[in-house]
């Protein structure tokens, strides 16, 4: 049976709620961190959320995820989520079923495939700002920070690009329905769709998009069922729009606090590209989640088998003892310093999305430098963001003042 909070000696007892603490919703990226600067103990037990232990040690949470034989990652989720289906590939799989997909959609993914699709990319956030940027107040993350993403990932995976507004309510649904039963309904509505998509894909047998490439992988004589190229779709579909718009939106928000900042960038747009790990790394969201395989004994703690291991790469993505003066946006970190940032995770499962996800950043960020001079807060406005396993921003009102 897993750990139980009577289980727990009071030392490694916390109150942390990482899906619905009332700070998330003012400003979830300090209501983090104001954990962080409380917390002097690696990790700790929480009672929310089914129960489940929280690491704020990026040397320790970096353990977890390099070892997935004990530590594993079914299911996914703050708390998991057992209901989820299909699983998610390759995200969900055990250690044997990972290498074999790996091995799979490394060719997809790897970056020389990913820049190819550099042109698409800034061809839709060109469109998507010079569109938005006609006014003075915008909504980031409604009129840029979502919109880029969601079409971006529809043209490359094959799908509808005039469902985008149904892609958006149900991906939101998935995170964030007031209820299990009604992220439950959304999930299977994008699965459904998604079933769809790959049977299209099928019947037409040759094109250039995602679900056409997975389903034409082949290393060594050996190719991806439909089924489970379904399951990649589904976990591309909920990690390729929520993630980057929250990377986008998060970093905006940095700029419009820190107005010098956002002018050398705005200056040298260029220089961008070699700021995207820094900026990933003071921007990082995700709360990754593994289950403990059997009981094991974690930095002279037992913890036991069917133990939620949540990882706030928010948290562990700004220890001092991995990154010095770790609040300080320094572009001059070692590369072996910022490779060590938890946005993506760590180990076998790292995200093997990560490029196309660095290039859909870089390129956004770029074009809105160039067309914009200065961005603030909307005075008199509320940003309002969220919690959970992608915590994150729902508005992000600014007003800009654009390059002339």
């Amino acid at each position: 049976m897993p750990t139980q909070w009577n289980d727990v000696p009071e030392p490694l007892r916390c109150d942390i709620d990482i899906v619905a603490d009332p700070g998330l919703a003012e400003d979830p990226q300090g209501c983090m961190l104001a954990w962080l600067e409380a917390e002097s103990r690696p990790m700790a037990f929480t009672p929310h959320n089914g129960g489940h232990w929280i690491i704020f040690s990026h040397s320790l949470a970096h353990k977890v995820l390099c070892d997935a034989r004990a530590f594993g990652s079914f299911p996914i989720g703050v708390p998991p989520n057992f209901q989820q289906r299909p699983r998610l590939i390759p995200l969900e799989s055990g250690p044997e079923e990972h290498r074999r997909y790996r091995r799979l959609l490394l060719p997809v993914f790897q970056p020389t495939v990913v820049q190819k699709m550099e042109r698409a990319v800034r061809e839709t956030a060109i469109r998507v700002l010079d569109e938005a940027l006609t006014v003075d107040a915008l909504d980031f993350l409604a009129d840029v920070a979502k919109p880029i993403p969601t079409r971006v990932f529809a043209e490359q995976m094959g799908l509808e690009v005039d469902m985008l507004p149904q892609f958006y309510a149900w991906e939101q649904g998935f995170y964030r329905a007031p209820t299990v039963e009604e992220r439950a309904a959304c999930g299977q509505k994008i699965s459904e769709h998604l079933q769809g998509v790959v049977a299209r894909h099928q019947e037409q047998q040759s094109g250039d998009d995602i679900v056409h490439l997975l389903l034409a992988a082949e290393v060594e004589g050996e190719k991806l069922t439909p089924e489970e190229v379904h399951g990649i779709a589904y976990l591309l579909f909920l990690a390729g729009i929520d993630t980057v718009a929250s990377m986008l939106s998060l970093t905006v928000l940095q700029f419009a606090r820190n107005p010098g900042q956002y002018s050398g960038f705005h200056q040298n747009p260029e220089s961008i590209g070699g700021s995207v790990d820094e900026l990933l790394r003071l921007n990082a969201f995700i709360s990754l989640n593994r289950i403990c395989e059997a009981d094991i004994e974690l930095d002279g703690l037992q913890l036991k088998a069917g133990d939620n291991v949540v990882i706030p790469s928010a948290l562990t993505s700004r220890d001092p003892n991995t990154f010095p003066v770790p609040d300080l946006f320094n572009t001059g970190r070692s590369r072996t310093e910022l490779n060590q940032h938890h946005a993506f995770g760590a180990g076998a499962h790292k995200c093997i999305g990560l490029h196309l996800a660095k290039l859909e950043v870089r390129v956004v960020l770029e074009e809105f430098c160039r067309r914009v001079e200065r961005v603030s807060l909307s005075p008199g406005k509320t940003i309002v963001g969220h919690g959970g396993t992608t915590m994150g921003l729902d508005t992000l009102p600014i007003e800009i003042v654009r390059a002339s």
